[in-house]
């Protein structure tokens, strides 16, 4: 025990989980201040992300895909088109024996299959435009700069090569 009446615990195992009770004894009487469940929890294992199915058509792409580690999965189907991807159905996030959860979802053009508690997480995750190419993301295109880029790059060497030539063909008319 500390000054502060604070109690610091260090190096748990798992079989250091339970309830706790605070008491304060007197002379005259014991009375219990209060009870903590304390629960131990170790670091989760690593999150397993398998792409079970993929269909797709000239609209869209569908795949199932499954999230999981040990003994516990979860399935989800996600659909594609040149525009969006969305979460149809599938199961909601599952808390482990331990505590931790395992969780599916979509985020940032990727699939992403986390294991987690408040001691640590795992994630794994694959991009969604990788997995359904032929309906890419319309952004991952051509860009309006890229193009005005190459338009200008292309009129730079046609001026240069001008230059150069009415060099070239000034210079042959002096020699003769």
């Amino acid at each position: 025990m500390t000054e502060n009446h604070s109690v610091k615990l260090k190096r748990l195992q798992k079989a250091d989980s339970g309830t706790y009770t605070v008491e304060v004894s007197t002379s005259k009487n014991e009375q219990t201040l209060v009870t903590y469940s304390i629960i131990v929890q170790e670091p989760v294992s690593p999150a397993d992300l398998t792409v079970d199915h993929v269909s797709s058509s000239s609209h869209s792409c569908i795949l199932t895909v499954t999230c999981s580690t040990g003994d516990y999965h979860i399935s989800s189907n996600f659909t594609c088109d040149t525009r969006s991807c969305y979460r149809e159905g599938g199961e909601k996030p599952k808390v482990t024996a331990s505590g931790a959860v395992l969780h599916l979802q979509l985020a940032n053009q990727s699939i992403i299959c986390n294991h987690s508690n408040q001691v640590s997480y795992e994630e794994t995750y694959r991009n969604i435009w990788d997995l359904c190419p032929n309906h890419a993301d319309p952004t991952d295109g051509v860009s309006i700069c890229q193009v005005k880029m190459a338009v200008f790059s292309a009129g730079l060497i046609i001026m240069v090569s001008a230059v150069i030539t009415v060099h070239i063909m000034e210079k042959i008319k002096k020699q003769k």
